[in-house]
Order: structure tokens, then sequence, then C-alpha cells
């Protein structure tokens, strides 16, 4: 997923006015599947957003080598 739309209930708890936003990073297990997501969202960047919290409005397939969560490729 390349953009996905936040959750009314999120949308509401970190007061973000535009829902659609852009995945800046997510995790991968060793099966291939996507635990959680870190999103910006204009100016606020929201971390560990599981699956069912967000709706995929732009998808992607892409490749990379696996990373770690404490990489230095994920944004502080």
């Amino acid at each position: 997923m390349k953009e996905g739309r936040l959750s009314s209930a999120l949308q509401e708890r970190y007061g973000i006015k535009n829902p659609v936003g852009k995945v800046l990073w997510h995790s991968l297990n060793e099966g291939g599947e996507i635990g959680v997501y870190d999103m910006k969202f204009g100016d606020t960047i929201v971390r560990n957003l599981l699956d069912e919290d967000i709706t995929p409005v732009e998808e992607a397939l892409h490749e990379h080598a696996a990373r770690r969560e404490n990489d230095r490729g994920r944004l502080q």
C-alpha cells in the first residue's frame, strides 16, 4: 500500500483533517505479512497503525531487503 485512509475514530483522536496519508514504513514478518504501518498525514506522523485502522487508497507492490524495527532507515 502506498496511500491509505485513516479510520474516522483515529482521525478524531489525532486531529487529522485530511485522512489520506502516505506510508513511510511498514513491518514485515517472515511470512511476508505486514504487521504495522507508520504513515504521514500532512505534517503529522502516526506510528504503529494496524491494518484495520487503514483503508487502502493506492496500492503498489514493491520489494526490498528485510530491515529491523530499529533500522536507521525508519524515521525517528
